[in-house]
């Protein structure tokens, strides 16, 4: 076989697998598609190394890469079936978690519906008796709920305990700043009213007599 019969036997036999890579993706998993990829990288890596060992290396190494994206493609549009199968299913069960809520909410509504109408339907004369409880529909929906409930109202507790605490101590503290300051004024009054007079202490002055205009006529002239 020589060279040339090589190069046109080459492309045809890619094609064909190619081809059974496009018919086999359409059912591959992520995990399968994965694979294949690694697959035809290791492949076209090899294609690579022989094709820099040959006297014609560009044209060898256009047609591994060409190859190559021929082999990715359906693997490509497989993953993209995948996500969007994984995409469809999540958004079913959300869909179903919604209405599986929804209709749960519902008898509930109904059933407190059914027991209000029994009980308003005994006569007045009859004690009303309380509702047996029915199960719920979610017993684990209907616990989250009353453990919230119950969180709810000891953390409400809980904060109007600290608002009377603290009420309590800035009034604590009011009293105590008003019983300080009384005992600083009794302390300042009663230093001003036993403090001695002091030696150097001077009498103060006495007034001079106003002179008469007959003094001042006597005064010498300059």
């Amino acid at each position: 076989m020589t060279f040339r019969s090589v190069l046109v036997l080459l492309p045809m036999a890619l094609s064909g697998a190619a081809v059974s890579t496009a018919v086999c993706a359409a059912e591959m998993t992520r995990a399968e598609i994965g694979a294949a990829r690694a697959r035809i990288e290791q492949t076209y890596q090899a294609k690579v190394r022989e094709c820099n060992q040959r006297f014609v290396v560009t044209g060898c190494l256009e047609d591994a890469r060409d190859e190559r994206i021929r082999q990715l493609r359906p693997l490509d549009h497989a993953e993209h079936q995948v996500n969007a199968e994984e995409r469809l299913r999540r958004g079913a069960a959300a869909r179903e978690r919604v209405e599986k809520n929804e209709r749960e909410a519902a008898q509930d509504e109904a059933r407190r519906k059914t027991e209000s109408v029994r009980e308003a339907a005994q006569p007045a004369s009859m004690p009303v008796l309380p509702a047996a409880r029915t199960p719920r529909a979610n017993p684990e929906l209907h616990q989250r709920r009353e453990a919230k409930l119950d969180a709810e109202a000891k953390a409400d507790a809980a904060k109007r305990r600290e608002a009377a605490a603290e009420r309590q101590r800035k009034a604590q503290e009011r009293q105590r700043k008003a019983g300080e300051q009384q005992v600083r004024s009794a302390q300042k009054a009663a230093s001003a009213s036993s403090a001695p007079v002091g030696r150097n202490t001077k009498p103060p002055a006495a007034h001079l007599p106003t002179p008469s205009a007959s003094d001042i006529r006597a005064l010498p002239k300059p």
